[in-house]
């Protein structure tokens, strides 16, 4: 079985496509795929977030507490099970990333409203203490995993070995690298599965630039 950590940020168009690639992978492995999207938040994202301005002490921290909801909000979705966080998650960045929303309460409330979320408690737990230990929880976690950028993945063959796989760019052709490294599957069996074609990537399999052991 495979655990896949996937570290987002929840604004991020990367993010959001890194996240479809998982999925993708996980409806074509034959195999079980075990997935978590863990919120990520740091200077960083930060910066990049304000990268077209000379941001203010006040614009950063603003920044910060608008990214901070985000997650609390994305942490309470999860509360409600699974596939209703990552339903909620990936709603939010569409509507923030493809459609150019900006943040809200209002927005956020039509989000848990259109992922069929108790909102009485998807309020209660977006304040609660719960949802601020579990965004610590998260950080602690990047931090052992030693993970810098959003975005990053760390994938683990529960099958084989106590040692993870770190994942900077989590494209399709990168994951299927793992999978027949791993011994999973054959990185041409995924890809004909998908009935597409890159054609850079029988150059670049044995290069792997993004794998590192952690």
């Amino acid at each position: 079985m495979l655990e896949v950590y996937l570290f987002v940020n929840p604004f991020g168009a990367r993010c959001m496509r890194s996240e479809r690639n998982i999925m993708k992978l996980a409806d074509h492995l034959d195999s079980k795929v075990s997935f978590q999207f863990v919120p990520l938040l740091n200077q960083q994202i930060v910066e990049q977030a304000l990268a077209s301005v000379h941001p203010t002490l006040a614009q950063r921290n603003t920044c910060f507490k608008t990214y901070y909801q985000a997650i609390l909000a994305y942490k309470a979705a999860l509360f409600q099970g699974k596939r209703k966080g990552r339903n909620f998650l990936l709603d939010m960045q569409t509507a923030i990333v493809n459609q150019h929303h900006t943040f809200s309460t209002a927005l956020t409330l039509d989000l848990a409203k259109a992922s069929h979320l108790d909102l009485d408690m998807f309020q209660e737990d977006w304040a609660s203490d719960l949802a601020k230990q579990a965004f610590q929880t998260d950080q602690k976690l990047a931090a052992e995993m030693k993970i810098q950028q959003a975005s990053s993945a760390v994938i683990f063959n529960c099958d084989v070995s106590q040692y993870g796989l770190l994942l900077n760019d989590v494209t399709y052709e990168a994951l299927c690298d793992v999978c027949e490294n791993q011994g999973v599957a054959t990185k041409a069996s995924l890809v004909q599965e998908l009935n597409y074609t890159e054609p850079a990537a029988a150059a670049g399999a044995a290069h792997r630039p993004h794998l590192h052991v952690l």
